[in-house]
């Protein structure tokens, strides 16, 4: 039986989006937002839990637009244009390195795992972006290269809270070097010190790392769609990483999946191809692709999950994907 694992976020409970929206404009803090955040958890892994995934997440429920959420928090920054987080990627903030980066708050993610692991005791995966990915709001700023380490710094701090909280896996959410690498902007050798770094200090657990192309507003940032630029940094990640979560969603992946046979035997290899961009594929486009996939990977390190989070997909869509993925992985025939 292939295991099925989510990304990360979720669909926001509708009845709870009033009380949600107070917080994600900055009109509560996280502590007077602290009962609304963890209810809507609370609905968020249920879901997951009835949907049958072998492994579940607590949905992200504080973060509707991913990474965004950050910059507001962090000390350091000046507003060059606010956030508006009803506005996709058109209401992405953009701000300017103005002093030494620093997170009093935290970025709120391991902040969120304590929360959803006091109503879900067995909550073992949770995720934080990595650092490079951190900068999209002032990537490009001059100052940024001089500031990489105290951001290295931020997400380090938010994977060791995870850990002291009781997480057994942990990953980074990468799609600004799955972009860079296929845009050709950035090197693997430049890119494998900011996936390593945050996770130094830790041992016992599993260290997972999530590569796509983006979602804002459903839609990729960019359209070269392949494999092949990302198997060079995967291989130089042996023994660093313990899983890969790869999108296998676009026709130009899938059409390179055979490459998914050169990452190193010391990684698990998780399989996006339940489309968070699409309408749901049915079971037996799903069991057909799981087919293949055993044709390249042996069982034993293969993972099935959708592509990318599940937070933008209309809430019963995301519902029917998952259970269909969950269907499909549980009845493929050895």
């Amino acid at each position: 039986m292939i295991r099925t694992t989510v990304v990360g976020s979720w669909p926001i409970p509708f009845g709870l989006k009033p009380g949600l929206t107070r917080y994600y404009k900055g009109a509560q803090s996280d502590e007077e937002a602290h009962d609304v955040l963890q209810a809507a958890a609370r609905i968020a892994m249920d879901e997951q839990m009835a949907c049958g995934l072998d492994q579940i997440m607590g949905g992200e429920v504080f973060a509707p637009d991913f990474v965004h959420h950050v910059p507001p928090r962090l000390a350091g920054l000046e507003v060059v244009r606010k956030r508006d987080h009803r506005a996709g990627s058109e209401g992405i903030g953009r701000y300017r390195i103005a002093g030494d980066l620093m997170a009093p708050r935290g970025t709120g993610h391991a902040l969120a795992y304590r929360r959803e692991k006091a109503i879900q005791p067995d909550l073992d995966k949770t995720a934080v972006p990595s650092p490079l990915t951190m900068t999209l709001s002032f990537l490009g700023d001059p100052l940024l290269p001089e500031q990489m380490e105290n951001v290295e710094r931020i997400v380090e701090d938010e994977v060791l809270d995870m850990v002291s909280a009781g997480a057994r896996e942990i990953q980074l959410d990468a799609p600004f070097e799955a972009i860079a690498l296929l845009t050709e902007s950035r090197k693997p050798e430049e890119i494998v010190p900011w996936i390593v770094r945050p996770f130094r200090q830790t041992s016992g657990i599993l260290r997972t790392i999530h590569f796509c192309l983006g979602d804002m507003g459903r839609r990729p940032a960019t359209q070269e769609q392949h494999l092949r630029n990302l198997i060079p940094l995967i291989q130089l990640l042996d023994g660093e990483i313990d899983r890969v979560h790869l999108e296998c969603s676009y026709t130009g992946q899938w059409k390179e999946r055979d490459l998914l046979a050169g990452i190193p035997e010391s990684m698990e290899v998780i399989a996006g191809i339940a489309d968070v961009k699409a309408e749901p594929r049915s079971r037996e486009e799903l069991t057909d692709q799981i087919s293949a996939l055993r044709e390249i990977l042996p069982d034993e390190r293969l993972l099935v999950s959708s592509s990318c989070g599940c937070g933008r997909v209309p809430h019963d869509d995301a519902i029917r994907m998952m259970r269909t993925l969950v269907e499909a992985a549980h009845s493929t025939p050895a």
